[in-house]
């Protein structure tokens, strides 16, 4: 199976060589970069302001290279072929959706660049994008400090976009079955009201005393965001071990497995029923427009998908949506996921001076405008989020009262995934799917599962930690600190929140007061 393997990985790298070397253009007086992204039609028009950026900004690359060519490079962007790639020195100059568990995980076998001094020195630096997405575009990088090697968190992408995830609305549905919409902000107690009266008003019992659920509340809720508004989180405060077991986490897959039998959210079954093709953001949207799912879970980037909605709607000769925002109902602490698509640059490239330039244009105005205009997600600087173009788009004024409402959420209540320095990330993500699934289907109950996916998760952490001994000190020092929280938290006193690294316990402690913001 070894040989096997190598004689693959053979072909791939020389197949790799061979057609980046006979692209059209190749070995033309102009520098290439090629970029693994996705084919998305916005790169045609992200690339054509960058090279329009490039001209004014940095008038000595055009007198010295003539300027840079950005390509596209989709059929390399698998994640499978970047990391064989990467490996083999043959990867493209700049990688995308390097954000999170990928860019970790990317930079963990050293093909990322460490940006932590090129990004301050070159105006794409952490502190120009939401502080709750920075634990997203960091890694941990190994360094020496006082003669010891240890670990610290260094700048390795910037984003090309995030998102903070609300739910949206869809206003028509509920004023079909005569309900009121929830508020901006509600809780699983209004929400379970809420979804009953919905339940019994869209899907009326015939004479026979039997109803045909064809129409949902929504199409989805993450029981793990359940969980983050009641205090639970899959990983402790120093993410050395699980805590998926504990209560908040049980409580909150007992409650989606309820919500599914209540039928307030479509089983797996009740899904396959639709016959619906799928387009941008799922099949579940067109299910939404039609209204038999009420509300849906995403991102501004849902809206270039309404805006087409939107478009075949009034050649119809029909209205367009009317839609609002809410948050995601919670128990104690409101809460938004969030995520960023962003890009990184190869270690091993042999244009990395000239790659810096694509990442300062991802933090420019001329880019974060462009995002702004397309509402793909929210553009990675703050300070756009305020312009007018931003709130109140023109030619979409049907969207007015929702842009807003996400940039808000990203600077107030989003935390980005809490992720694991000793465990393969992915593997962890298989698990927690299949912990969901189990309680679905009823195969264990809600504790059982969590109950295995915790043993699942302590199994995995084991065999990182064997297959890279380096990182053993380093994660005895943060149990170290752990059982330092714990002692503090067992008299009542504050913690100091430099020694909590998971995203989601910096979060819910100074949500609770009981961090020490001083240390």
């Amino acid at each position: 199976m070894k040989k096997l393997f190598a004689i693959l990985l053979i072909i791939l790298v020389v197949a790799a060589i061979f057609t980046k070397r006979t692209l059209p253009g190749e070995g033309g007086s102009k520098p290439v970069l090629y970029w693994a992204t996705d084919p998305n039609p916005a790169r045609v028009e992200q690339i054509r302001v960058f090279n329009k950026w490039l001209e004014r900004t940095h008038p000595e690359v055009i007198e010295k290279y003539g300027g840079i060519e950005i390509r596209v490079d989709a059929a390399n962007s698998a994640p499978e072929k970047v990391l064989i790639q990467g490996i083999s020195g043959v990867a493209p100059d700049l990688i995308d959706h390097c954000g999170g568990s990928r860019g970790r995980f990317n930079n963990s076998v050293g093909i990322l660049e460490d940006l932590e001094e090129i990004g301050k020195a070159n105006n794409f630096g952490v502190d120009k994008t939401y502080p709750a997405i920075v634990p997203e575009i960091q890694a941990l990088v190994k360094v020496k400090k006082n003669g010891k090697v240890t670990y610290e968190p260094h700048q390795v992408s910037f984003p090309c976009n995030l998102y903070a995830e609300l739910m949206y609305v869809n206003l028509d549905t509920f004023e079909k079955y005569g309900i009121d919409p929830p508020p901006e902000r509600w809780t699983i107690d209004d929400f379970e009201r809420l979804a009953k009266e919905f339940k019994e008003k869209a899907n009326p019992k015939d004479e026979n005393g039997n109803a045909q659920y064809r129409v949902f509340i929504a199409m989805d809720i993450n029981a793990r965001e359940l969980a983050r508004s009641m205090g639970g989180s899959l990983f402790n405060e120093t993410q050395t071990a699980p805590r998926c077991h504990e209560k908040p986490m049980v409580d909150a897959y007992a409650l989606k497995r309820k919500w599914v039998k209540e039928k307030y959210l479509p089983s797996a079954a009740d899904k396959s029923s639709f016959a619906t093709t799928s387009g941008y953001g799922g099949s579940g949207l067109p299910l939404f427009k039609e209204g038999n799912y009420a509300m849906v879970v995403g991102g501004r980037y849902l809206l270039i998908q309404f805006r087409k909605f939107n478009e075949e709607l009034v050649a119809e000769g029909k209205p367009k949506l009317r839609m609002k925002v809410v948050e995601l109902p919670h128990k104690i602490m409101p809460v938004s996921m969030t995520g960023t698509r962003s890009t990184a640059i190869y270690s091993g490239g042999k244009q990395k001076h000239l790659a810096k330039y694509f990442l300062e244009f991802l933090a420019s105005r001329d880019y974060n405008m462009q995002v702004v205009e397309d509402a793909d997600s929210l553009s990675p600087g703050p300070e756009f989020a305020k312009t007018e173009a931003f709130l109140r788009p023109e030619g979409h004024s049907d969207e007015w009262n929702l842009h807003e409402v996400f940039a808000r959420t990203a600077q107030t209540i989003a935390i980005p995934s809490e992720g694991c320095p000793f465990v393969t990330e992915s593997v962890v993500e298989r698990l927690v799917n299949r912990a969901e699934e189990n309680v679905l289907n009823d195969i264990y109950t809600p504790q059982e599962a969590m109950d295995v996916l915790k043993r699942g998760i302590e199994d995995e952490m084991s065999k990182y930690l064997k297959e890279d001994p380096d990182l053993l000190p380093f994660y005895e020092e943060r149990c170290a600190t752990q059982r330092k929280i714990e002692e503090l938290r067992a008299k009542g006193e504050k913690v100091p929140i430099s020694w909590i690294t998971n995203p989601y316990h910096k979060f819910w402690y100074r949500f609770n007061g009981w961090a020490d913001e001083t240390k």
